[in-house]
């Protein structure tokens, strides 16, 4: 269910295109790591996987923009 949020793609997408290509050090959990480390580590976000992320946000839409007119069509 968590690939089939729309919400969960969008954070995805914001913080690796702000912060998954910064390699300042933080100091998370009483452990050194880079920023870009600690999205992948934590979160699981790879900055790699952007385009992937750009797409399913602009397909969610189509899919249900397709789905409610195909409803309303048959609604009658």
């Amino acid at each position: 269910m968590y690939y089939l949020c729309p919400m969960s793609w969008a954070l995805h997408g914001m913080l690796t295109s702000q912060y998954g290509d910064v390699n300042k050090e933080i100091s998370a959990f009483e452990e050194k790591k880079t920023i870009a480390k600690f999205l992948e580590d934590y979160y699981g976000f790879h900055h790699d996987f952007l385009g992937v992320v750009g797409v399913v946000l602009i397909v969610i839409p189509i899919v249900i923009a397709i789905l409610f007119a195909y409803c309303i069509g048959n609604l009658n």
